[in-house]
């Protein structure tokens, strides 16, 4: 077999042996052309198909058979094709070494056939040798030649032929040519002189040896002669078709070159035979050239029926080469006609009488004598377009339809201005004059259709299509439908007029008395135009014809009002209908002319038409079109009608005034009040005072819709001097603006309704600066510094206060809530800061409108500045992790204004103090859980602040005279009831009646009640019938015991069970009054005071759960109610059960020692202590601990009173914790003491005797020996700083205590730890700084939630570790959370295996991890010794994260 090639240089063998090389052939053997090999790919594309294919058939034949069958077809098959792959496997890896054999077997192929080669060529030469040179002879030597070549280099012996019959003759010379030409020409002459030539041929031109004759639009010949004799005949040398088709041709020829061919042949035929050769040419080619030319108008026909005109033109007749027939406007066919009608055609012939002339064209009926340019065109075809034609003849039939109509025109107006424009055949027809381009009516003729069509700008196509049937059918009946054209042109005139006005025009009306109103009778083109800011007038349009003129018309115009029913869809009914004076123009001029004369103004009013023919007749027509009578007359009623609708409202609310003047030399309206109606509620000496210095009031519309009322009120006598730079004049003016919906008509009744809501503001506002303007005076002088007038513009008071006039306070009446509105503000350098005042922002506006006294609102703004500055530093953001929820916020503190001068602060929903504002700079303050008619009783849902007093009196200043008390006041005994038993015995006690004391207030313009409101509910009534309790007469409670000058009035507590707003004593039915001496322990403190204090024991009889009132607490009924309800309070006791009775006046000296440390009563802070305003600002001012190295504080900065109620409340969370853990609480007689202890310290809790700031741990071991007196400090020290100080959270007393409770080896390490914390700068070695984690950190292990106690003490201890790396620049120090456990039987310390959160780094706690078990492999534990100190510490020294490492 043939090798099989694998790549292009290497063959397989077939048969699996290597090629070798053919053996040589015998000589003279023709060797056998090897087979072709096959592609070792090719190969196993065969075997893989023929494998696919014995398998597929296995898949179909199979199935059929037995089971054995198949089993033995199926090793048949792997049989069989295993050895062939076999094979396949052996061959190619014999074809690796393939390539080394095939180069062998090459070199040996190729020295064989070399071989042969030689042997061949031997053969082949003693074969000649033998067989065909034995006869071979020489010739003789050519020794002439030879010497010609070697000689003379040539050879000259070629025979002569090869010349003669190669090589060409010379060409002429260009002379020659020249000369040979010019003669030709020349014999070309003489020919054409000497011989009949048409006159058709007259076009040519003889150069270059010819003569070539040009006949335009048929053909081109170019001719010559052979010689100069006259017989020789003329020769055609070209011939060319001039008749072009430029419409449908495509650009195309119209005759075939073989046409042509055949055509020269015969002409140069004639040219030989013919006597008159020329003329038999011009003959023979000019038939053709018309036929030719019939022919392409004829398929120009087609192509225009077919395309364009449609049945619109026909084809009547068509004879090749003769003559072409169409018709055009053929009534019959357009369908506009069913009888005969006339055909006007258009006939293209041949002319047989004369065949030289060209095509001639005729018209049937013929054309008129119209226009003769229009007649030419019409008669000449030498453009070779049917289209063009036919156009050119109905355009000249057009002209003559439009002469027709302007001639019936002309005799129905004799004054016709119509005139036709031929460009496109139009006629323009004059409508109404004078009369613009776009208002004529423009007729013209279709050029297809023979038919008018007529367009006007504007007009409705119906109407148009109408105009065109009729004019189409009678050209008279044009005269009619002009006459309904002038008035509705005239209707658009008026239409276009009033365009830019605020106007809806209609050509009917809707009248429900439309047949016996007069309107019913005006003339039937009129056109109404309704205001549209006045829906209840109408201006009427009436349009008459001008006899004698049939172009212009006439105008009447009427002024219609009507009126419609409320609330019904039914047609208006007409009212009034007045004619305009028909000379309204020129009264106009009549009043302004002197006026527009002198300014050079040039107006014209008058409708008089144009005289003169404009040179622009377009834009002068356009100009004469605007109606300015109407125009003027619409305006002038939308002008002055809202003013008479004003008139009329003002006339019918019996309001006085001067009704509508002209102002401003005519050009704007006005009206001018002269008495405005007295207001409610404002007394006769204020109206008096307004009315006197009221100087003008006026109404002028305002703005381009004319929707805008501008009301100018010019005051004189201003009660008040602002500081404002336009307030500054002898007169003051008042702008008020009323904008009108446009539902509603402009200058109704809405408009007057609401100036005098604005009137009855200013008269509200008034009388209250009138009675400031009184009280100025007599003011305080502090009051004078304090504030001053910003603006007052009658319908608004801005006042500025502070020391720097930096906050504001606006004051204005609301007439839709009838009542006084107050707006706070910041002003000059606090501009965009809080005004302190918002927080009491609503007791403020409360209390103004009950008492509308400026004086008295500058005096509580005055007392309320300071302590609201000092209140709004305290912290309200609530706080998670407080208490032992973590996941429950805490407010820190709530500000609840209670009135304007009583602002109740709730601490974390436990404690409340009462803040009460008082002349002179200084407040009052007292606990808040107190009940205000029973110092025994308890607020429910607060806690009283135990030592509150005694804190408090650290503030007071000794100096001042408002500290006048007992000093024997809190020697009494002490309320019979605890505030544990509190909470349980409140909803059982019955509140009683007291008397009602009424005081005059200062500053008041009537006598009244004024007080505190609790929390944002004003009083809004009181009640005057109350029996007074026989046990208040003259003694009161020592809930009761506060200056009788507090401009508090009652002091109330809130519900605690929600710091909302609740409902006032009125709206429970309680009546306050004024108590004209209230009882105080400090006596009077203020009697200069501008407040009044209201006696909290007056209640009405009618009050829910007074002793008349049966049944249970109301506390349970009514949820967050006011403190002030009976069920939060105990009945006010008698004289006989009071404990402060008798003592309430008591007065101390001036200059009184310092408060000596006064015993704790359980109801000691219930009376007020009075502190001023520095003094409540250091109280309330975030400050640092007193009394702590700056170094041991913590970070979380807070105010004196936070951290003593913190403490307060951490001192309360230690003896609840004490209870539920495993310590030992320990009796003290010491109050606010907390003693316990463990199994190895006794432990004393108590506040800081000098700052009550802080609570202080006082340790004393049971074994001293087991203790060093500087640990026990800083276990002392720690509990200060870091755990009952700031923020004051539960779980860290939680933490501290399971500490404390440890064994006593545990609890010394973790106080080495404590104190590597609170003197972080003793060990320098260290690298890193320590903090005990009392609670779980956020970034701790999620173990517990954060907040959670962070310390574990059971067989084994846990606890948590903040290491921070020491660094210079505090912001790059790093931080990681260690958890730490201790087994206490084996005694090793270690890292909690806590699984740590996903996104976390483990390199940090993976070192930190393997040091710890480093040291406890190093160090072994010592029975009863802890090895927590000291493995924290190796921690500390050893470990080193990588650089840029974070945990």
């Amino acid at each position: 077999m043939a090798p099989v090639q694998l790549e292009s240089n290497q063959l397989v063998p077939a048969g699996g042996g290597p090629a070798s090389a053919p053996a040589p052939p015998a000589p003279g053997a023709v060797t056998a052309a090897a087979s072709p090999g096959y592609r070792l790919s090719t190969l196993i594309d065969f075997l893989l198909h023929r494998t696919y294919a014995e398998l597929t058939v296995l898949a179909d034949l199979l199935p059929r058979k037995t089971d054995m069958e198949r089993k033995i077809e199926i090793v048949q098959f792997a049989s069989r094709t295993r050895q062939l792959f076999v094979r396949l496997l052996a061959l190619v890896k014999w074809a690796n070494n393939a390539g080394k054999v095939e180069k062998c077997a090459m070199i040996s192929s190729f020295l064989d056939q070399q071989a042969i080669l030689f042997v061949d060529t031997a053969d082949r030469l003693a074969s000649l040798a033998r067989d065909a040179l034995v006869h071979a002879r020489l010739p003789s030597f050519a020794i002439p030649y030879a010497i010609d070549v070697l000689t003379t280099g040539s050879y000259p012996r070629l025979p002569t032929c090869i010349r003669d019959k190669i090589i060409p003759p010379d060409p002429i010379t260009k002379s020659e040519k020249q000369t040979t030409l010019h003669q030709l020409n020349q014999i070309l002459r003489h020919r054409l002189v000497t011989t009949d030539l048409p006159p058709q041929l007259a076009n040519l031109t003889v150069a270059n040896g010819r003569v070539k004759f040009r006949v335009e639009g048929e053909f081109e010949a170019t001719l010559t002669v052979m010689g100069d004799d006259p017989d020789i005949p003329w020769r055609l040398l070209k011939l060319e078709i001039l008749v072009e088709d430029k419409e449908t041709g495509d650009g195309r020829a119209l005759v075939h070159s073989m046409q042509i061919n055949f055509i020269h042949q015969l002409v140069q035929s004639r040219l030989f035979a013919d006597e008159k050769p020329l003329q038999d040419m011009y003959s023979c080619l000019h038939s053709f050239c018309l036929a030719l030319q019939l022919e392409v108008l004829h398929s120009q026909t087609l192509m225009l029926i077919r395309e364009r005109w449609g049945d619109l033109v026909q084809v009547e007749r068509y004879h090749a080469g003769k003559c072409l027939s169409l018709s055009v406007w053929n009534q019959q066919v357009l369908g506009r006609k069913t009888g005969t009608a006339s055909v006007h055609k258009v006939t293209i012939k041949i002319d047989e009488t004369d065949v030289s002339k060209p095509l001639q064209i005729s018209h049937e009926p013929p054309l008129p004598a119209c226009d003769s340019k229009l007649m030419e065109r019409a008669m000449k075809i030498d453009h070779l377009s049917i289209e063009k034609l036919l156009i050119d003849s109905v355009h000249a039939r057009s002209h003559q339809k439009l002469q027709e109509l302007k001639a019936i025109l002309k005799s129905y107006n004799v004054n016709d201005n119509s005139f036709i424009e031929t460009a496109l055949p139009t006629l323009v027809i004059p409508i109404l004059e004078p009369c613009g381009r776009s208002e004529c009516l423009h007729v013209f003729v279709d050029l297809h259709s023979g038919m008018f069509q007529l367009m006007l700008y504007g007009a409705d196509q119906l109407t148009l299509d109408d105009i065109e049937k009729s004019v189409n059918d009678d050209m008279k009946r044009i005269i009619p439908w002009l006459q309904q054209l002038k008035f509705w042109l005239g209707q658009q005139r008026c239409k276009q007029s009033i365009k830019h006005l605020p106007t809806v025009s209609s050509e009917t009306l809707q009248l429900a008395n439309y047949a016996s109103h007069p309107v019913g009778n005006l003339s039937k083109h009129k056109l109404f135009i309704k205001l549209t800011r006045l829906p209840q007038y109408y201006i009427v349009v009436e349009m008459f014809d001008v006899s004698g003129n049939p172009t212009e018309l006439e105008y009447k115009y009427h002024f219609l009002s009507v009126s419609y029913a409320e609330g019904d869809d039914s047609p208006a009914t007409a009212l009034l209908l007045q004619q305009f004076k028909p000379n309204i123009e020129e009264l106009v001029l009549d009043t302004k002319s002197g006026k527009q004369m002198k300014s050079g103004v040039k107006r014209k009013l008058s409708g008089d038409t144009c005289s003169i023919e404009p040179k622009k007749p377009k834009r002068s027509g356009e100009m004469c079109a605007f109606n300015k009578v109407l125009a003027h007359i619409v305006a002038m009623c939308d002008t002055n009608m809202p003013f008479i609708g004003l008139r009329m409202e003002l006339s019918n609310m019996d309001i006085p005034h001067q009704g509508v003047q002209v102002e401003g030399d005519g050009f704007s309206h006005a009206i001018r009040l002269l008495k405005i109606p007295p207001c409610k509620g404002v007394n006769e000496e204020t109206q008096k005072a307004l009315d006197r210095s009221l100087l003008d009031c006026t109404f002028r519309l305002q703005g381009r819709n004319n929707r805008t009322w501008v009301a100018e009120l010019v005051f004189a006598n201003c009660p008040l001097n602002s500081t404002s730079s336009r307030e500054q004049g002898p007169t003051r003016h008042v702008y008020l603006t009323y904008e009108n919906q446009l539902s509603e008509p402009v200058g109704g009744r809405k408009v007057v309704e609401m100036f005098l809501n604005d009137w009855n503001s200013i008269a509200r506002l008034y009388e209250c600066v009138l009675e400031f303007a009184r009280s100025l005076p007599d003011i305080p002088n502090h009051l004078n510094v304090f504030s001053e007038v910003r603006i007052y513009n009658y319908r608004k008071l801005i006042l500025c206060y502070g020391t720097t006039k930096g906050s504001s306070i606006s004051i204005q009446w609301n007439s839709i809530l009838q009542k006084f509105h107050i707006s706070l503000g910041t002003v000059g350098p606090n501009s965009g800061c809080s005004n302190c005042h918002n927080t009491i922002l609503h007791q403020l506006q409360e209390m103004f409108n009950k008492t509308p006294n400026v004086v008295l609102l500058l005096q509580v703004l005055f007392d309320t500045q300071a302590p609201l500055n000092a209140i709004n530093k305290l912290p309200t953001v609530p706080m998670l992790g407080l208490t032992q929820r973590t996941n429950t916020a805490y407010q820190c503190f709530s500000i609840l204004p209670q009135s304007p001068t009583h602002i109740r602060l709730a601490f974390r929903n436990m404690y409340c103090i009462d803040i009460y504002c008082r002349s002179r700079g200084v407040v009052a303050i007292r606990d808040g859980a107190y009940s205000l008619f029973d110092n025994s009783k308890i607020v429910e849902g607060f806690y009283p602040a135990p030592g509150l007093k005694t804190f408090l009196n650290m503030f007071v200043d000794s100096n001042q005279d408002a500290r006048r008390r007992s000093v024997n006041e809190d020697d009494n005994p002490p309320s019979p009831i605890g505030g544990d038993m509190m909470d349980s015995l409140i909803s059982q006690l019955q509140p009683q009646q007291a008397p009602q004391q009424p005081q005059q207030q200062p500053f008041a313009k009537q006598a009244g009640a004024s007080g505190a409101y609790p929390l944002t509910s004003p009083p809004t009534s009181y009640h005057n019938t109350v029996t007074p309790s026989p046990s208040m007469m003259h003694t009161q409670s020592p809930g009761n015991l506060h200056a009788a000058s507090s401009p508090s009035g009652a002091l109330r507590a809130p519900s605690p069970a929600s710091f909302g707003p609740t409902p006032s004593p009125s709206s429970l039915g309680i009546t306050m009054g004024q108590t004209a001496n209230f009882a105080s322990p400090h006596g009077t403190i203020d009697p200069s005071s501008p407040y009044t204090m209201m006696s909290p024991s007056q209640r009405a009889g009618n009050w829910p759960g007074s002793p008349q009132v049966s049944g249970p607490s109301p506390a349970a009924r009514m949820p967050g109610m006011s403190p002030a309800n009976p069920s939060l309070h105990s009945p006010v006791p008698d004289a006989s059960h009071s404990p402060r009775a008798g003592t309430s006046s008591q007065a101390m000296p001036t200059s009184m020692p310092p408060p000596r440390k006064l015993p704790q009563r359980s109801w000691a802070a219930s009376i007020p202590t009075i502190l001023t305003h520095s003094a409540l600002n250091i109280l309330l001012l975030p400050s640092p601990t007193p009394g702590l190295v700056p170094g041991l504080a913590g970070s979380y900065l807070c105010s004196p009173l936070e951290r003593f109620l913190g403490s307060v409340i951490m001192r309360r969370h230690l003896q609840r914790i004490i209870q539920q853990e495993t310590l030992q609480l320990i009796n003290s007689n010491e109050p606010g003491v907390i003693m316990f202890k463990t199994e190895a310290l006794k432990c004393r809790v108590a506040l800081n005797p000098k700052t009550n700031q802080t609570l202080q741990l006082k340790v004393t071991p049971e074994n001293t020996g087991q203790w060093k007196s500087e640990e026990l400090q800083v276990l002392e020290k720690f509990f200060e700083t870091r755990v009952a100080g700031p923020p004051f959270k539960a779980n860290t007393l939680i933490a501290f205590t399971k500490l404390l409770g440890a064994p006593t080896h545990i609890l010394r390490d973790c106080v080495h730890i404590m104190k590597l914390e609170l003197f972080p700068d003793q060990a320098s070695q260290l690298k890193w700084n320590v903090q005990f984690c009392l609670t779980i950190p956020p970034s701790a292990p999620p173990i517990a939630p954060p907040g959670t106690p962070a310390v574990v003490l059971k067989s084994k201890m846990l606890f948590f570790l903040q290491l921070t790396q020491k660094t210079t620049v505090p912001q790059e120090a790093v931080s990681i959370i260690v958890p730490i456990i201790y087994d206490m039987a084996s005694g090793t310390t270690q890292q909690a295996d806590i699984p740590r959160q996903q996104n976390s780094s483990v390199a940090a706690p993976m070192m930190v991890s393997n040091i710890l078990k480093r040291f406890a492999e190093l160090n072994s534990p010592r029975p009863g010794e802890c090895t927590i100190f000291a493995a924290v510490r190796d921690l500390m020294v050893n470990l080193t994260l990588p650089p840029g490492g974070r945990p």
